[in-house]
């Protein structure tokens, strides 16, 4: 049986948004994470085969911003859930297209700090790090982030081989969107009398970074965010 049901959307944003946190040099947290979602599914499993779909049109969202709240709860209004069925994990499709802004202290340029740029020396690709000038000012602005590619020889510097199934990111080379599959944080079964709630919970702290390119210029990059999801009545 197939019921049509409201979500009502809570989002919870760990990451400070005004204040940047230090873990140490050449990271930092972002003042903007956006990502813009093109789909997102519920699943029975791991592997995510006969999904529910949750919405389909894209969104943008700043994750780094507890504002977005509103704008998911309006992106995701409802869908159907079967009765009986047992959710299990959730899966978001992404643009590999982001956008950050922020500042990290970088010890190793002849600058205190690297800083996002809207017009960088090197633009962000899949096989290229985007490159920014030092800095002796903290000030900042918007900067396409591209996510890289997964291997050494097929993303440049300064990634390296990248374990994106660690963190559940599907991602192809070049391609223009990725997935992400994550276990929600408890099974969710429905039935006839539920009133499913969705928790979104993004910690986006310290995942800026930064390294040196040459006497003066940084790397910088941004590494994937935790997100918790619960569904729960």
């Amino acid at each position: 049986m197939i019921i049509k049901i409201f979500i009502k959307i809570i989002i919870t944003y760990l990451s400070f948004v005004f204040v940047q946190v230090f873990a140490a040099d050449n990271i930092a947290t972002p003042s903007t994470y956006k990502v813009t979602m093109k789909k997102v599914e519920l699943c029975t499993s791991a592997g995510c085969r006969n999904p529910t779909l949750l919405a389909e049109k894209d969104g943008t969202f700043n994750i780094a911003s507890a504002t977005a709240g509103a704008d998911v709860g309006d992106w995701i209004s409802s869908f159907a859930l079967e009765i009986g069925l047992t959710y299990t994990h959730i899966k978001a499709t992404l643009s590999t297209t982001m956008t950050m802004a922020g500042f990290t202290t970088n010890s190793d340029i002849s600058s205190d700090n690297c800083v996002t740029e809207s017009s960088p020396n090197t633009a962000s690709a899949a096989n290229q790090g985007g490159i920014v000038d030092g800095s002796d000012s903290t000030d900042n602005a918007d900067m396409t982030y591209i996510v890289p590619n997964g291997a050494n020889a097929d993303n440049g510097d300064p990634y390296g081989d990248i374990d994106f199934a660690a963190s559940g990111i599907t991602r192809a080379n070049n391609a223009a969107t990725m997935t992400w599959i994550g276990a929600l944080t408890n099974s969710y079964t429905p039935s006839i009398n539920s009133s499913p709630k969705i928790t979104i919970k993004f910690d986006v702290t310290n995942q800026l970074k930064s390294t040196q390119q040459a006497a003066d210029t940084c790397y910088m990059w941004l590494e994937p965010p935790s997100v918790s999801v619960s569904l729960t009545d």
